[in-house]
């Protein structure tokens, strides 16, 4: 049996969990504690330090601890709930920048990594200490996110737990996996056969509240509602303004106050919960030295918690509301969360629901770490994770998947010991630093020892799935049955000996926003609203049309409450369809939708009379802004060897290909292979190079033919020279070489009189037929006289006929006959 750890991946602490026969038991860190702060830095010399580690360096290396990483997961930089986090982050937090791809990311030591990275570190902690405390390896997890996460969200701490080498056999919403902790059940605790439950979930960075319905073997998610930028975190910052009001006037810029005032009031916080004051003493305060000492009053806390208190009170209502309950409705509110043990929090739900609906049975800290170990058991299942392959209910027992053999285990990882980021094991260089780590090898954990239930060996390895001796079931994986006793097999929900029901079963979840369809007027058009239940049937959707001419047509999925204006909600995902016939016109389009287990969003569609398509939207990390000037600059390339397709030479036809192909997958939110960082700069440098090197090099061969006469032979003959040296660059595709030769023909071409430059470029254009009839006429008749003065040597009536050629190109702007264009770029469909 392949054991599964739950983990409650907080935003200030983590906790681990496992099913330990049948139970679920939270496992301890290194250092014997039950959480672990979310917390990661680095020391002076450059070694890792989470949790407590990094927490107590803060005020002796101020900047290099991370926290609160979970606020900017799976986000844009120009995300305005980003924006939000990082004005509430403490002063002393590291540095946070924009990646190339739009992204955030984060210093650490002399790296900037990403959320995600920052995560797979910390979680590659909690599974190395998770296994230490239990003696087996875990290759699978359970991770536990807010309800109200959006899809990128949830793909990126899925993808933090691959990196971490788990494979993540579920994500579950935290007020679900408390509500499996807290095992509501029919007929206990004066709760009726079905109970409707609240979960109100308050912990350090977010805030979630969910309205369920629980029964005999039945467990549904009704309603959402939520804030993930509301919790403990707010209340720190809250706080610690506080704090800085009350030093007034007095220096706290030394180097580790903004940690020492953080530490405070967190620590305020906390003592808050139990007591009416908490005294307050900072030392050493200030770049001199000193120190500072006060108070906190319950009362004035609970003043500055006010507008929180409403907003928490208004998403209740609202929950309820949408649910269509009423306050008295409700039989029980389970309490999640750490910051659940604020009076002032407690209190209003009491006052709301009365005192003997709130319920404190389980440790707020710990329900969530509980429940995502239960999830476990309950699972009997598995996905394929492969993008490709569609095999569902895989048995847990499964290595790999039967179809496809992608494995269902987590990749054993090493850590790197210069940015810290974890790898598969065996991998030459690290990804982020390019650090060597071929020596490097996966470590097991020290096995324990399990006691057989049945004959009473004591020395069976905790990771036997049957005792030595006698063949006993040892860690079936399942729920212990609460009647009888009997440890289950994994995925019941109801004792397979006495019958007996476990108080809990798998959740049937719902949408938290609406879920839609981008059109190419901007707004969205709804596929699941907020509150669907999911796993769905397909659905139609009638009256779409794909209007306009392009190459292709994109799917993007949005997920928010905005529906005027896609740009504003989350982006989950898109899907490009490729045409190569092109599109004209308005053609029909016929459009099915639904949403797996996984919440992800599967599409079927249909062009016109064409055949029908499936669609797997592609998750990125690319911004939709990198993709727009990416596909801009696509459509310029294109254009670019369309216009001069018989004049670009091998080497620039094939440096050009091979950017647009970076480019094209950038456009459709592809990775590509190879870091962005300057990506789309130098694709527009290459291109301006190519197209002022063409222009350069064909200035100054028209210049040298068709300036006889009129220019000295010394400089024809540099004209000719520069020209040529233009084009043997353009041959190699030697940049450097290309720059040079052009800036001295450019040089040359401005150098002329600009009256025989205008009389050089309207006579060249006007015998490419670039003018309409009459005027080209015109040109070629001012030409001839113009040729015939030259050769008379007649000066004024050259100048008399360069004149009227500068006339007559002034004439000529605008009226340059237009050329066939490519079709470019892709269309969003529109309504009927």
């Amino acid at each position: 049996m392949h054991r599964i750890l739950g983990i409650d991946l907080g935003t200030t602490n983590s906790v681990t969990a496992w099913l330990h026969d049948g139970v679920p038991v939270v496992l301890p860190n290194r250092h014997g504690d039950q959480a672990t702060p979310s917390a990661l830095g680095t020391d002076s010399r450059g070694a890792l330090l989470i949790g407590h580690e990094a927490l107590n360096s803060r005020a002796a290396l101020p900047g290099s601890v991370i926290t609160e990483v979970k606020r900017l997961i799976g986000r844009r930089w120009d995300d305005e709930l980003v924006q939000q986090a990082l004005k509430a982050r403490p002063h002393d937090a590291p540095p946070v920048r924009a990646s190339a791809d739009g992204s955030v990311e984060i210093r650490l030591g002399e790296h900037y990594l990403s959320p995600v990275q920052v995560s797979a570190i910390l979680l590659r902690r909690l599974k190395q200490d998770a296994e230490s405390a239990a003696g087996v390896p875990f290759r699978r997890a359970v991770i536990t996110v807010p309800a109200y996460f959006a899809e990128p969200q949830i793909h990126a701490v899925r993808e933090a737990g691959r990196l971490a080498g788990f494979h993540v056999a579920r994500i579950v919403p935290e007020p679900t996996a408390a509500a499996h902790a807290f095992g509501i059940g029919p007929g206990g605790n004066d709760v009726k056969e079905y109970a409707t439950v609240l979960v109100f979930d308050l912990g350090g960075g977010t805030f979630d509240v969910s309205l369920l319905t629980m029964g005999p073997g039945y467990f549904a998610v009704d309603r959402l509602g939520g804030d993930n930028l509301l919790g403990g975190a707010d209340f720190d910052a809250l706080l610690d303004g506080h704090l800085r009001e009350q030093l007034g006037g007095r220096d706290h810029g030394g180097e580790g106050d903004a940690s020492r005032i953080r530490a405070a009031a967190e620590r305020a916080k906390i003592e808050l919960s139990t007591r009416d004051v908490s005294e307050v003493v900072l030392s050493p305060l200030g770049r001199q030295g000193g120190s500072w000492s006060g108070a906190v009053r319950r009362t004035v806390f609970e003043g500055l918690l006010e507008d929180h208190l409403r907003r928490m009170r208004e998403t209740v209502e609202s929950v309820l509301k949408e649910g269509e309950a009423l306050p008295e409705d409700i039989h029980r509110v389970l309490l999640v969360g750490g910051s659940t043990h604020i009076p002032a929090v407690r209190r209003a739900l009491e006052d709301l629901f009365g005192t003997d609906k709130v319920s404190h049975a389980v440790d707020p800290m710990l329900a969530v770490a509980h429940g995502a170990a239960v999830e476990a058991g309950l699972l009997g299942t598995l996905d394929c994770p492969a993008e490709t392959c569609t095999v569902e209910g895989i048995p847990v027992t499964a290595d790999a998947c039967p179809g496809c053999a992608a494995p269902l285990l987590g990749t054993p990882t090493v850590d790197c010991p210069v940015c810290h980021v974890p790898a598969p094991e065996r991998t030459a260089a690290c990804p982020v630093c390019a650090t060597d780590l071929s020596g490097l090898r996966a470590t097991a954990p020290a096995a324990a020892r399990a006691e057989c239930p049945a004959c009473g060996r004591a020395d069976n390895p905790a990771s036997a799935a049957v005792c030595l001796d006698c063949d006993a079931p040892l860690g079936a994986g399942g729920l212990k049955c609460p009647g009888c006793g009997m440890v289950n097999a994994a995925g019941l929900s109801a004792c397979s000996s006495c019958g007996s029901d476990f108080g809990t079963a798998p959740a049937e979840q719902v949408t938290a926003q609406h879920l839609g369809l981008e059109l190419k007027d901007g707004t969205v058009e709804v596929l699941f609203p907020g509150g669907t239940p999911y796993p769905t049937d397909w659905r139609r959707v009638d009256d779409l049309v794909v209007r306009g001419d392009g190459e292709s047509v994109r799917f993007q999925i949005w997920e928010g409450p905005h529906t005027g204006s896609a740009q504003r909600n989350e982006f989950c995902g898109g899907f490009v369809h490729e045409r190569t016939d092109g599109l004209r016109g308005e053609v029909p389009l016929a459009l099915l939708a639904r949403l797996d287990a996984d919440r992800t969003v599967e599409l079927k569609y249909r062009i016109g009379s064409g055949d029908w398509h499936g669609a797997r939207l592609r998750r990125t990390m690319v911004s939709t802004a990198v993709g727009r000037k990416a596909a801009e600059l696509h459509g310029r390339y294109t254009d670019f060897l369309h216009t001069w397709d018989q004049g670009i030479t091998p080497a620039e036809r094939a440096a050009l290909t091979e950017v647009m192909a970076d480019l094209e997958a950038l456009a459709k939110g592809e990775p590509v292979g190879r870091s962005l960082d300057g990506l789309l700069d130098a694709a527009r440098s290459t291109l301006e190079l190519c197209t002022q090197a063409r222009e350069a090099s064909a200035r100054a061969a028209v210049a040298a033919r068709g300036g006889r006469g009129l220019l000295p032979p010394s400089l024809l003959e540099e004209l000719q020279k520069a020209a040529e040296a233009v084009m043997d660059a353009r041959r190699a595709m030697d940049a450097d070489a290309m720059r040079a030769a052009t800036e001295r023909a450019e040089d040359l071409w401005t150098g002329l009189d600009p009256a025989v430059r205008t009389a050089i470029l309207t006579i060249r254009l006007a015998e490419q037929d670039a003018y309409p009839t009459t005027l080209r006429k015109e040109i070629l008749a001012a030409r001839d006289a113009l040729r015939s003065a030259v050769e008379r040597g007649d000066q004024a009536a050259q100048d008399t006929q360069l004149v009227r050629l500068g006339r007559l190109a002034e004439q000529g702007r605008g009226q340059l006959a237009e050329g066939s264009a490519p079709t470019v770029g892709s269309v969003l469909p529109s309504r009927r």
